[in-house]
């Protein structure tokens, strides 16, 4: 049964709203379509009951296209969108005429149709009503990546079955898939192998926020502009997954994983001259920042987030306390650009922390050469990941977040880890997952617990 939440704040409704255009037929179904026409990549947007015409859901498909996609916005409610004001034909007979299972056939040519004018992956986008059409298009395996905004009509064992990666964007405040629901849904894609998620409940919302907000709210606007780049980086990450071929399982589920806006925020301002270390050309073949005595027999290796080796002041911090400290330019000089338009995700295609790790070993080597007996190595953010994969490599391995935020299950699933790291850490630490600042002090702290 519809809750009255999916038909509050409804839109005011444009035929003619967004830069793009609407063509009578694209698989056989009149749509709103944007960006180029010549993309590889697609995303397939699916509305809530008000239909394609509205103009938040239009603005929508506009920002994704400029991220380099070709977006079709069909109009799966055939000019038959939900009105609240008809009061002989409620939500309730509405939607007996507009089933989920009929617009999910209809999306089969539409897909069909991307993939005829040369698109090799295609995502989709469900609002509300159309979440249930996209789970059921990853149910099929039709898409490579699905994306649920404040889903209604899905179930848990629609979530078993699905199979491509997905992402669940959910409100605090929701009455057809409240935060429990959308809890159940993380579970159960935690324990399926090889199917990368990204689970959000965003705070003080409610459902359909992402396209019924009102543009004076600016909290609302916010809150949408994150579940949009959250949606945008999910694409991008199994886009390149697809165009690289098959990845191991936990690649897969990691680049979903690593797909959040909050790896963006608050970017420093990078100072290459600074800290009281010295820069090197040549570390283990790498540009690199090291402080510390270079006889000590212990070595730290810190690893950027994605704003570059911006670590100077906690390197020296763990340098006064006896290490050697490595912090190496595993970016060559280019950090993410929050000012660039390429999006997030397109970074990440030229900078897999998995290649990170590979580069890491020869600068270990070089670390043991010059008598080195314990490594240790803390990444932040993006550089956590790429500590997982080089786990074996070293004596102890930190994961934490820049400006002391620490990785929850949630941005770093603990599944995501070998087994070999989390035996390795589970003295004296119970989790990987730390629960406190991770300041240069206490890594100091962590490290010489260990060694």
């Amino acid at each position: 049964m519809a809750s009255p939440q999916c038909c509050a704040n409804p839109p005011t409704l444009n035929p003619a709203g967004g830069e793009g255009k609407v063509v009578d037929s694209f698989g056989g179904i009149k749509a709103y379509v944007s960006g180029a026409a010549e993309s590889k990549a697609a995303v397939v947007l699916v509305s809530d009951v008000y239909g394609f015409e509205a103009p938040n859901l239009r603005k929508i498909a506009d920002k994704v296209a400029s991220s380099g996609y070709f977006v079709v916005v069909p109009d799966f409610l055939h000019g038959d969108p939900f009105v609240p004001e008809n009061t002989e034909r409620p939500i309730q007979v509405w939607i007996k005429e507009h089933g989920a299972d009929k617009g999910f056939e209809e999306a089969k040519p539409v897909i069909a149709a991307l993939k005829e004018k040369g698109v090799s992956s295609v995502g989709a986008a469900g609002y509300c009503w159309g979440a249930k059409v996209v789970v059921e298009l990853a149910k099929a395996h039709e898409i490579q990546a699905a994306v649920m905004c404040h889903p209604s009509f899905v179930t848990v064992d629609d979530i078993k079955e699905v199979k491509c990666p997905i992402a669940i964007l959910g409100a605090e405040i929701d009455r057809m898939s409240p935060p429990e629901v959308v809890k159940q849904f993380e579970q159960v894609l935690s324990s399926k192998s090889g199917i990368g998620h990204f689970v959000k409940i965003f705070p003080g919302v409610e459902h359909g926020w992402t396209v019924r907000y009102k543009n004076e709210d600016a909290a609302a606007v916010k809150s949408a502009e994150e579940a949009l780049a959250d949606m945008i980086d999910c694409c991008s990450a199994c886009a390149q997954q697809h165009h690289n071929g098959q990845t191991s399982a936990s690649e897969r589920r990691h680049r979903c994983s690593i797909a959040s806006s909050h790896c963006w925020e608050n970017p420093p301002a990078l100072d290459p001259a600074g800290g009281g270390g010295d820069d090197v050309n040549d570390f283990g073949g790498q540009k690199a920042y090291v402080a510390g005595s270079a006889g000590s027999k212990a070595a730290i290796v810190l690893v950027s987030d994605a704003f570059a080796p911006n670590l100077r002041k906690i390197a020296n911090r763990v340098a006064l306390s006896g290490y050697f400290v490595v912090v190496p330019d595993f970016l060559h000089g280019d950090p993410y650009q929050p000012d660039n338009p390429n999006n997030p995700g397109m970074w990440l295609q030229s900078h897999n922390p998995k290649e990170a790790s590979e580069v890491a070993k020869p600068v270990i080597a070089a670390l043991k050469e010059k008598g080195a007996s314990f490594i240790g190595a803390a990444g932040y953010c993006w550089g956590a990941m790429s500590q997982i994969q080089s786990s074996s490599m070293v004596d102890c391995t930190l994961l934490a977040m820049l400006c002391g935020k620490v990785i929850d299950k949630q941005q770093m699933p603990r599944h995501l880890v070998p087994e070999a790291t989390r035996t390795r850490l589970s003295y004296p630490f119970p989790e990987l997952i730390l629960t406190s600042r991770l300041e240069g002090c206490r890594l100091v702290g962590l490290f010489s617990l260990v060694w």
